[in-house]
C-alpha cells in the first residue's frame, strides 16, 4: 500500500512539474492534500534508551532533549536558545563541534517553520543523536571541520499549537497565524511580502544569519517529496544553477538508492523553486540572497503529520543524503585573506568575475579572517577586495567534489609611501544622493556604479563630492573609485550600496 501511494503521488506530481517556468503565472500555489491529524501516541521522554524514534515527542520531552544532548555531550554539543515565546516555548538549536569552531565553514539544519510538518523535525532529532553519540570517522570528520547548527522544530507553537502534549491541532502557521515561509525579506518582492511585520521566529532567525555567517543550510518541509533549489520568487536562474543542480541531484539520486519511488517526482526529485510554484518571502531566497548561504529546501514526505511508525523508514531513506549534502560545505574554494604587512585577518569580498550576481559571492570574516566558496567544477576568475587593500585577483581551478586552499594577503594601501586613499561614502541607503568625502590626492577620480548582474549602469569623473543617483532604480548596487597618485600606483575602492527611495 506505501509503494501504491508513493507512485500514485509521484504521477500527480509529476503532472505539474511538466509546467513551464513562462507557462506558470507569478503567483501559482499548490499543495498536497493533508490527510486529517490522528491521535497518535505521543513519547513523553522516558526509558530514552528504549526510544525507537517512532512516536513525536510531547513538547516537554522535546526540550528535555534538547538539554540533554548538550549536558551528556558538552564535548561536542552546545544548547542554544534564539528566544522565548509568548506561549512560554523556545526556538530551541544544538551546535555541534570538536570545541574548536573558527575558521571553518558553518552549516545549518532546521525544519518545521511549517508546525504541522513534522518528518524533518524527527530527522533532525535522531540527526543530532547520531552526532553527539556515534563514533564513526565519517561523523567524526564532520565534528571536526564543520561548526554545525541544528533546530528541529522551528515553530513550535504550529506544532503543539492543540496542547503540549499532542500534536493533534498542529498547524502551518505559527500563533499569530503568519506563514513564516512568507514573512522574510524579499530581493524581488520587497521587505513585507505578505503584509505582516517579521514575527519573532523570523526575526530570531535573521539575527542568526547576521551573527553566524553560514556557508551552506537546509530546511526540511513536508507536502511533496522533491529537493527544491532556488529561486522561489524570480525567474532567472540562480549564479550557481549547475552548482544546485549537482547536489541536488546527489541528495535524490542517493534516497533512489534505498526506494526508486521516493522522490522520483518533477525532474527525477528536484526541482526548482520557480518552476514548480512561485512563492515570496521564503527563508530559502532571504539565506541565499541576503546571508551569503546556499539554502535548499528538501521537501520529505507527501504526509504533512505521517504515522510517526513511518519515521524509521524516512530515517532510511534520508540519512546518506543528510550526510552527503553537509560534506559539500567542504568542497569549492576556501581560505583566508589577511593583512600582508601585519598578518591580521581580514573582513574582504570574495568575487567570481563574470559569475556572481544577486547576492552569490561570499565574504572573509573575523575572528580568522577566512571565507567558503561552495562552487561548480571550473576555472574562475576571483577577486579579493578590501577598504584599504590593494584587490587582488587571481585565477583558481577546483573540480567537482575537490576542496581547493587560497590564501590571499592584501597589500594596504596607505604605507607610508603612497597618499592615503580613504573614501566615506553616505547616505546609505541613499535616497538619490551619494556624498563622497575623501582625503585623497586632488587628481581626478572615476568612478562607476555597476547592477548585481555586473552591469556598468552610470560612471563618470569624481570632480566634486556627490554623486546623483537618482535615475536608478531601487536596489543593490557597487560603487567603485578608482584612479592613479603621483607614483602612477593603481588606487581602486569598492562599496556596496543600497538606493532605496
Amino acid at each position: 500500500m506505501k509503494r501504491l501511494t508513493f507512485l500514485i503521488t509521484a504521477l500527480l506530481l509529476t503532472m505539474v512539474s511538466w509546467a513551464q517556468p513562462e507557462m506558470m503565472p507569478r503567483r501559482v500555489m499548490v499543495a498536497s492534500p493533508q490527510a486529517p491529524q490522528a491521535y497518535y501516541a505521543m513519547w513523553d521522554g522516558s526509558n530514552r534508551a528504549d526510544y525507537e524514534w517512532d512516536a513525536y515527542p510531547t513538547y516537554e520531552a522535546y526540550e528535555n532533549m534538547m538539554h540533554q544532548f548538550a549536558e551528556e555531550h558538552p564535548d561536542r554539543c552546545s544548547y542554544m536558545e534564539l528566544g522565548t515565546l509568548a506561549s512560554g516555548r523556545k526556538l530551541m538549536f544544538c551546535r555541534i563541534n570538536n570545541g574548536e569552531p573558527d575558521g571553518k565553514p558553518k552549516f545549518l539544519y532546521t525544519s518545521t517553520m511549517h508546525g504541522d510538518e513534522l518528518t524533518g523535525m524527527m530527522l533532525m532529532l535522531r540527526f543530532l543523536d547520531e552526532l553527539c553519540t556515534s563514533d564513526d570517522p565519517r561523523i567524526l570528520n564532520l565534528i571536526d571541520h564543520l561548526d554545525i547548527f541544528i533546530s528541529p522544530c522551528t515553530n513550535p507553537d504550529g506544532t503543539y499549537y492543540g496542547g503540549n502534549h499532542t500534536v493533534v491541532g498542529a498547524r502551518r502557521r505559527n500563533a499569530n497565524n503568519v506563514d513564516l515561509n512568507r514573512n522574510y525579506p524579499d530581493f524581488d518582492d520587497g521587505p513585507h511580502p505578505d503584509g505582516y511585520e517579521y514575527q519573532d521566529e523570523t526575526l530570531w532567525m535573521m539575527d542568526l544569519a547576521r551573527e553566524y555567517p553560514f556557508t551552506m543550510a537546509a530546511n526540511f518541509h513536508t507536502g511533496s517529496e522533491v529537493v527544491n533549489y532556488p529561486w522561489d520568487t524570480y525567474q532567472p536562474l540562480h549564479p550557481d544553477d549547475e552548482w544546485w543542480r549537482l547536489v541536488c541531484r546527489e541528495y535524490a539520486d542517493h534516497v533512489h538508492l534505498q526506494d526508486t519511488l521516493y522522490m522520483s517526482a518533477f525532474d527525477d526529485g528536484i526541482v526548482n523553486g520557480y518552476v514548480w510554484y512561485t512563492i515570496w518571502g521564503s527563508r530559502q531566497d532571504y539565506m541565499n540572497y541576503y546571508a551569503q548561504c546556499r539554502e535548499v529546501t528538501i521537501e520529505c514526505s507527501t504526509a504533512y503529520t505521517p504515522d510517526p511508525s513511518l519515521m524509521p523508514m524516512y530515517w532510511t531513506y534520508n540519512h546518506e543524503s543528510i550526510l552527503r549534502y553537509m560534506e559539500q560545505c567542504l568542497n569549492g574554494i576556501h581560505g583566508t585573506v589577511t593583512d600582508s604587512i601585519t598578518g591580521e585577518p581580514l573582513e574582504a569580498m570574495v568575487f567570481v568575475e563574470g559569475h556572481d550576481h544577486h547576492g552569490s559571492s561570499v565574504s572573509s570574516h573575523l575572528p580568522t579572517g577566512d571565507y567558503h566558496r561552495p562552487i561548480k567544477g571550473g576555472t574562475y576568475e576571483v577577486t579579493y577586495s578590501s577598504r584599504g587593500y590593494y584587490p587582488q585577483t587571481h585565477t583558481i581551478t577546483v573540480a567537482d567534489g575537490e576542496a581547493i586552499v587560497k590564501d590571499v594577503q592584501l597589500a594596504p594601501i596607505n604605507t607610508g609611501l603612497e597618499e592615503c586613499r580613504i573614501f566615506d561614502v553616505y547616505p546609505n541607503p541613499t535616497r538619490g544622493l551619494l556624498h563622497i568625502e575623501t582625503r585623497a590626492t586632488s587628481l581626478p577620480m572615476e568612478y562607476r556604479i555597476t547592477n548585481l548582474l555586473g552591469q556598468t549602469v552610470l560612471s563618470g569623473t569624481l570632480n566634486g563630492e556627490i554623486i546623483d543617483v537618482s535615475m536608478l532604480q531601487n536596489g543593490v548596487y557597487f560603487l567603485v573609485i578608482e584612479g592613479s597618485t603621483h607614483r602612477q600606483t593603481i588606487d581602486k575602492s569598492v562599496f556596496k550600496i543600497l538606493i532605496n527611495k
